[in-house]
């Protein structure tokens, strides 16, 4: 589960993806895959293959602009 502290997370659509101070929402990838926009604090991945896998979130601004260092963290799947 992502925390946020200081910025409301909004759907950047309904901001026609405008920069607000305050306002941002979160990038979610897994691996090399593409990038998941949400405001969503919390997703589950479902089929990923045995193995290593990597789990990357950053906080971003209504046009996608990066507002926190990435967070990455690793994850085995038995």
């Amino acid at each position: 589960m992502v925390t946020t502290q200081r910025v409301q997370l909004v759907d950047p659509a309904t901001v026609n993806e405008t920069p607000r101070i305050g306002e941002g929402h979160l990038h979610y990838r897994v691996d090399n895959g593409p990038i998941i926009a949400t405001t969503a604090t919390k997703l589950s991945f479902h089929e990923l293959t045995h193995g290593m896998h990597t789990v990357t979130v950053m906080l971003v601004a209504n046009d996608h602009s990066p507002l926190s260092a990435p967070v990455t963290f690793n994850l085995t799947i038995p």
